[in-house]
């Protein structure tokens, strides 16, 4: 029983040590790693220790890491002083001459490499017509030509 009592010690001992260490590696990972990591870590600076030990002595010390959230990108700023543009359209939607109302509008795409934001903007004249008695809605034939891409004037070349 003496001997039993013994190694308990000598391991709770090792392993206040090894949570000393397991906190500097969980802390320096800003709350993030869990024991799979944190051993890849300690593993990494020498201290060979079962991936078992360390997830036992965080479950004990009740470390775990923390769920990450998905970070999504702010596109508005509503916390400031300026006033907001005018509303001139005044949601009067039906316009028949074209080149008077333009519609924008922004998005944003998750990729491998980072968010890709997408911007649109679109003529609003359009005519109405029913042919054959279905209900769609045509483009004016008068700005077809117009919607080519144009690439942006520089000042750096030609």
């Amino acid at each position: 029983q003496a001997a039993r009592d013994d190694r308990r010690e000598r391991r709770s001992a090792r392993d206040d040590v090894l949570l000393a260490k397991i906190m500097r590696v969980f802390k320096a990972s800003k709350h993030r790693y869990g024991s799979k990591r944190i051993h890849r870590d300690l593993c990494a600076e020498g201290e060979h220790v079962p991936e078992r030990r360390v997830a036992r002595i965080m479950r004990e010390s009740r470390i775990s890491a923390g769920q990450r959230k998905p970070r999504k990108p702010v596109t508005t700023n509503s916390n400031h002083k300026l006033t907001p543009s005018p509303n001139l359209l005044l949601e009067a939607f039906h316009c028949t001459t074209p080149n008077t109302v333009w519609l924008a509008g922004i998005s944003y795409v998750d990729t491998g490499e980072g968010w890709l934001y997408l911007a649109a903007v679109k003529e609003g004249a359009f005519v109405r017509r029913r042919p054959s008695g279905s209900d769609q809605w045509r483009r004016d034939g008068q700005l077809q030509g117009q919607w080519r891409m144009r690439p942006a004037k520089s000042s750096a070349g030609p």
